[in-house]
């Protein structure tokens, strides 16, 4: 009796399986997910965009991640559900779909250790109807290590703040292409999704001394930024004031319109680093340039879409609607762990980190 139960549940959840297939569809974004190898874990950044394609509301009531090595066997798994008195599955917003409607979702499982190989990750997704049917849908990704073809130095000099990087919680990272505002514009995918926001601060590590509120007072204002590695000068906007603003409709024509005055510099590998919100008047390059690293490029402003001053640092694929991001490494620079500097073997900075420059 035991056995035919086991075998009736099992057709069910083949079935299940096969209708979910048509009843939803689950693509990831980017189609090359890229593994990122900081200091003590490994990092996964990119969406699922999921489609409701049936006639009913469908909610998503549980995510798993499985990981497999290469004789196929688990050796990691990871799950949110609906369990208990404050759900985990709670964590992904917008987990409601209506008929036909398409969403996009946070990978949720973005951090592993970094002795544990990722050949092969198995991603569940539970949908379940107004009448407590369940739609099950996998998707299967085989993640490939990011090897940096060239050798970064850090944009900026000093002691430096990361204050925002590409992590699960950045704004970077939580840029919602599918939103409808932004897919009017023209952007399809996530060309910040490896940006960073680096402050730079004095001797006590403060950002700023006095009224926050004067842009003048942060420790970074005016400070001088530099070429990362050799290149050439793509684009580069210097007559946005400094004053927070910029020019939401011209973004559908221009994307680094977000970023104010603004460098892209292509490199040898066809990668293109970007440096956003720089200070009026202040660049000193221009498009055609050749540029050799830590080349002196401007300076730190408060133009586009800027709170305070800081930098924006990105490194991309193209400066087009259609980019997409790429991770970044650097060779010199060393982290604050407890009162000393130690050297980042990674060269990979993450959010929260004070770091310094060699």
């Amino acid at each position: 009796m035991k056995k035919i139960l086991q075998t009736i549940l099992f057709i069910i959840f083949i079935h299940s399986l096969a209708v979910g297939q048509t009843e939803v569809s689950i693509q990831t974004n980017p189609e090359k997910i890229i593994v990122e190898n900081g200091e003590h874990k490994k990092y996964l950044n990119f969406d699922f965009l999921a489609q409701n394609n049936s006639t009913d509301t469908l909610s998503l009531s549980k995510i798993v991640a499985t990981v497999f090595d290469k004789d196929n066997h688990t050796i990691h798994q990871r799950f949110l559900d609906n369990n208990g008195t404050a759900p985990s599955i709670q964590t992904i917003p917008n987990r409601l779909f209506s008929p036909q409607e398409r969403k996009l979702i946070f990978n949720p499982f973005s951090e592993f250790d970094i002795g544990l190989a990722l050949d092969k990750i198995e991603f569940q997704f539970t949908f379940t109807s107004n009448k407590d049917e369940e739609t099950i849908v996998k998707s299967v990704i085989s993640p490939q290590n990011y090897i940096q073809k060239e050798r970064y130095s850090f944009p900026l000099k000093g002691n430096i703040l990361i204050y925002d990087a590409h992590d699960y919680n950045s704004h970077h990272r939580r840029f919602d292409y599918n939103f409808e505002p932004i897919k009017q514009l023209g952007i399809t995918t996530n060309f910040m999704r490896y940006a960073y926001d680096f402050v730079i601060l004095d001797s006590d590590n403060n950002q700023y001394v006095g009224d926050k509120d004067n842009p003048e007072n942060y420790i970074g204002y005016g400070q001088n930024v530099y070429a990362i590695a050799d290149g050439i000068v793509i684009y580069a906007s210097n007559n946005h004031k400094d004053d927070r603003t910029f020019d939401i409709p011209e973004i559908a024509n221009n994307p680094l319109e977000l970023y104010g005055n603004c460098i892209a510099i292509q490199h040898a590998d066809t990668s293109i680093s970007i440096y956003g919100h720089l200070m009026q008047n202040s660049i000193k390059v221009k498009v055609d340039d050749t540029v050799k690293a830590r080349r002196e490029l401007a300076s730190i402003g408060l133009s586009g879409s800027s709170y305070f001053p800081h930098l924006h640092f990105e490194v991309r694929t193209s400066i087009k609607n259609s980019a997409e991001g790429l991770p970044s490494y650097f060779s010199n620079i060393s982290i604050l762990e407890t009162d000393t500097y130690q050297k980042l073997k990674s060269g990979l900075p993450e959010t929260g980190n004070i770091i310094k420059t060699e």
